[in-house]
C-alpha cells in the first residue's frame, strides 16, 4: 500500500506555494495608494506662493506687463528647493497669455499637482487673470 501522509504533504506544499505566489502577484499588480499628504502639502505651498506673490496686486501687474522672467524669479525664491513648477496664465476669456514658458524644469514623467489662483490688476481698468501653477517634487 501507498503512504497517504506523504501525498497530503506534497499537496499541502503545492497549495502553500500557490498562495504565496498569488499574494506576491496581487501586491505587485495593485500599486500602493499615493501619498496624499505629500500632494496636499505641495498644493498648500503652491497656493501660499501665489498668494504671497499677489500681495498688493503685484502678480496681476507683472502679467499685464508680460514680465514672465520676474514671475519665474519670484517663484524660484518663494518655492522650496526641490520643487519643479510650470506656470500658465489665462485671461478672462480663457486664452493663454504667456508667450514663453515660465518654468524651472520639465515636469514630464512626474506626478504633478495643479493649483489655480485668480488675480487682478490694480489699474484704472481692472483685468482678471487665472494663474495655473503646476508643481512636482524633483527626484
Amino acid at each position: 500500500m501507498f503512504d497517504q501522509k506523504g501525498q497530503i504533504r506534497i499537496i499541502e506544499s503545492f497549495l502553500a506555494i500557490a498562495v504565496i505566489f498569488s499574494a506576491v502577484l496581487v501586491s505587485v499588480t495593485f500599486p500602493s495608494s499615493p501619498n496624499l499628504s505629500k500632494e496636499k502639502s505641495l498644493a498648500s505651498v503652491g497656493t501660499q506662493a501665489l498668494v504671497q506673490l499677489d500681495a498688493n496686486g503685484t502678480l496681476g501687474n507683472l502679467i499685464l506687463q508680460h514680465d514672465w522672467t520676474s514671475i519665474k524669479t519670484a517663484l524660484d525664491i518663494l518655492l522650496p528647493v526641490g520643487v519643479s513648477f510650470n506656470v500658465t496664465v489665462y485671461d478672462d476669456a480663457g486664452s493663454v497669455m504667456n508667450s514663453e514658458l515660465v518654468q524651472n524644469s520639465n515636469l514630464l514623467g512626474r506626478e504633478a499637482v495643479s493649483v489655480q489662483h485668480v488675480c487682478a490688476t490694480q489699474t484704472q481698468t481692472v483685468q482678471f487673470f487665472t494663474v495655473r501653477l503646476q508643481l512636482a517634487w524633483n527626484g
